[in-house]
C-alpha cells in the first residue's frame, strides 16, 4: 500500500548545499555603518564628490558583498543569528535542534541636520536610522542569512536536518523560540542649531535637509527610519533568510527536515514560538517629539528621493532573488515562521508543525513629511511617507513588505510517502497568531514586551 500527501518538489532545491560562512569586509569596502544618534553636517561650498552622511544607519555601495555568503550588517541594533545543520545516517536516529533567542535593543534619540550652502554637483546620501543598499551590493551568492538592520532588534534561527535510518526510526525535533524587543525613546535634547533646522524648533527625531544652492546637477537621497534598496542590489541572490529593516523588531524562524528512504518510521516535530515587540515612545506628546522629515529646496532641484518611515525598492533590486523568508520593514513588529517537512518510509509517519506568534507594534508619534521646493524642480522627485513601494520579482515562500504595522506570517509544508502495507500518515499543522498595532500621539503602550 502506498500513501502520499503533497508531493513537494521544491524541497529538493531548498536542501541543496549552502555555503556557510561570514565575509569580513574592510573599512574601505563598507562605506558607513554608523551608530551615532545626533549628527549635524554643514557644507559651505559646492559638493563635487559623492558624500555619505549616515546616522545610526547601514549604507553599502558598489560591489560590496557581491557573491558573499552569510552577512550581517547592523547599526544601533541587537541581533541574534543561529543555524543548526545535521546530516545523519544510522539504524535509529534522534536529532534535536533548538534555538532560544532573546534580544532587547534600546536607543535614545535619532536626529540629523544637513545644511548645503553651495551647489550639489554629485550624489549626496543622507540617512538617519535607515538602511541604504545600492548598485551591486549583495547581488548573487548563496546564503542561509542576509541581514541589514538599523535601530532594530533581529532574531534569525534556522534548523536543517537530513536523516536516513535504514530499517529503523528517525525522530527529528526542531524548535525556534525567539523573543525580540526594540525600544526607541525620543527624549529631550538640544537641537544643534534650532534656528536653522526642523522648523526652527528644538525637535527630537527629526531629519532636516536644506539645499540653499543649485541642486540640479546632483542626485540626493534622504531617508529617515526607512529601507531603500536600488539598482541591482540583492538581485539573483539565494538566501534562506533575507532581512532588511529599520526601527523595527523582527523574528525569522525556519525548520527544514528531510527523512529519506529506506527509513522504517519517521516522527518529525517542528515549532516556531515568536514574540516581536517594537516600541517608539515620545518623551512628550507634542510636535517636538515625532519622526519628522523636512526637506527645504531653496534653489533649482534635480533628482531627489525623500523617504520617511518607508520601504522603497527600486530598479532591479531583489529581482530574481529567492529563498524562504524575505522581510523589508520599517517601524514595524514582524514574525515570520516556516516549517518544511519531507518523509519517505516503509511504515508510519507523524508530522507535527506549529507556529505561535505575537507581534506588537506601538508608535507613539506622528510622522509628518514636509518638502518645500522654492525653486524649479528639474528632475524626478519621489516622496514617500509611511509607504511601501516594492519592485522586482523575488521568489520566496513568505514575503513581508511593511511599514507602521504588526505582522505575523506562518507557513507549514509537509510531504509524506509511506510504502508498506497498512502504513499510516498523520500530519498536524497549527498556527496561533496575535497582532497588535497602535499608532499616533496620545496613545498608550498596549503592553508590547517580548523578552521576559
Amino acid at each position: 500500500m502506498k500513501r502520499q500527501v503533497l508531493n513537494l518538489t521544491l524541497l529538493t532545491a531548498l536542501l541543496t548545499p549552502i555555503a556557510v560562512g561570514m565575509e569580513i569586509i574592510s573599512d574601505e569596502e563598507l562605506d558607513d555603518v554608523s551608530g551615532g544618534q545626533v549628527q549635524q553636517i554643514i557644507n559651505g561650498g559646492n559638493i563635487n564628490a559623492h558624500q555619505d552622511n549616515d546616522n545610526g544607519s547601514v549604507v553599502l555601495h558598489g560591489n560590496v558583498q557581491r557573491y558573499a555568503p552569510n552577512v550581517i550588517n547592523v547599526a544601533a541594533s541587537v541581533d541574534n543569528v543561529a543555524t543548526n545543520i545535521a546530516n545523519v545516517s544510522g539504524t535509529n536516529v534522534n536529532v534535536i535542534q533548538t534555538n532560544n533567542q532573546c534580544g532587547n535593543n534600546t536607543v535614545h534619540r535619532e536626529h540629523q541636520e544637513i545644511f548645503n550652502g553651495g551647489d550639489l554637483n554629485d550624489t549626496q546620501d543622507n540617512q538617519n536610522a535607515s538602511v541604504l543598499i545600492t548598485e551591486n551590493v549583495q547581488r548573487n551568492g548563496n546564503a542561509i542569512y542576509t541581514v541589514n538592520a538599523a535601530v532594530s532588534g533581529v532574531g534569525v534561527a534556522t534548523n536543517i536536518a537530513t536523516v536516513t535510518a535504514p530499517g529503523g526510526i528517525a525522530d527529528v525535533d526542531q524548535t525556534n523560540e525567539q523573543h525580540t524587543e526594540n525600544n526607541v525613546a525620543l527624549n529631550d535634547i538640544d537641537t544643534l542649531n534650532p534656528s536653522m533646522g526642523c522648523g526652527g524648533k528644538d525637535r527630537e527625531g527629526c531629519q532636516y535637509v536644506e539645499n540653499a544652492g543649485d541642486n540640479s546637477g546632483g542626485y540626493q537621497r534622504n531617508s529617515q527610519g526607512s529601507v531603500y534598496i536600488s539598482d541591482d542590489a540583492q538581485s539573483e541572490r539565494d538566501s534562506l533568510n533575507l532581512i532588511n529593516i529599520a526601527i523595527s523588531s523582527v523574528n525569522s524562524g525556519i525548520n527544514i527536515a528531510d527523512v529519506r528512504d529506506p527509513t522504517d518510521t519517521a516522527i518529525i516535530d517542528q515549532s516556531n514560538v515568536q514574540d516581536a515587540a517594537n516600541n517608539v515612545a515620545a518623551g512628550s506628546i507634542n510636535e517636538d517629539y515625532e519622526f519628522r522629515q523636512e526637506i527645504n529646496n531653496l534653489g533649482p532641484t534635480g533628482p531627489q528621493d525623500n523617504n520617511n518611515l518607508s520601504v522603497f525598492i527600486t530598479g532591479n533590486a531583489q529581482n530574481s532573488a529567492s529563498g524562504i523568508i524575505l522581510v523589508n520593514g520599517a517601524a514595524s513588529a514582524i514574525n515570520a515562521g516556516v516549517n518544511i517537512a519531507n518523509a519517505t518510509t516503509t511504515n508510519d509517519i507523524t508530522v507535527n508543525q506549529s507556529n505561535e506568534q505575537a507581534a506588537c507594534n506601538w508608535v507613539q508619534t506622528d510622522h509628518p513629511q514636509y518638502v518645500n521646493n522654492s525653486g524649479p524642480l528639474l528632475g524626478p522627485q519621489r516622496n514617500n511617507n509611511g509607504s511601501v513601494i516594492p519592485s522586482g520579482s523575488p521568489t520566496f515562500l513568505a514575503i513581508v513588505n511593511t511599514t507602521l504595522s504588526a505582522v505575523n506570517e506562518a507557513v507549514n509544508i509537509a510531504s509524506a510517502t509511506c510504502t508498506g502495507a497498512g502504513c499510516s500518515i498523520t500530519i498536524n499543522q497549527t498556527n496561533t497568531q496575535n497582532a497588535t498595532n497602535v499608532l499616533g500621539a496620545s496613545t498608550t503602550n498596549p503592553g508590547c514586551v517580548a523578552c521576559p
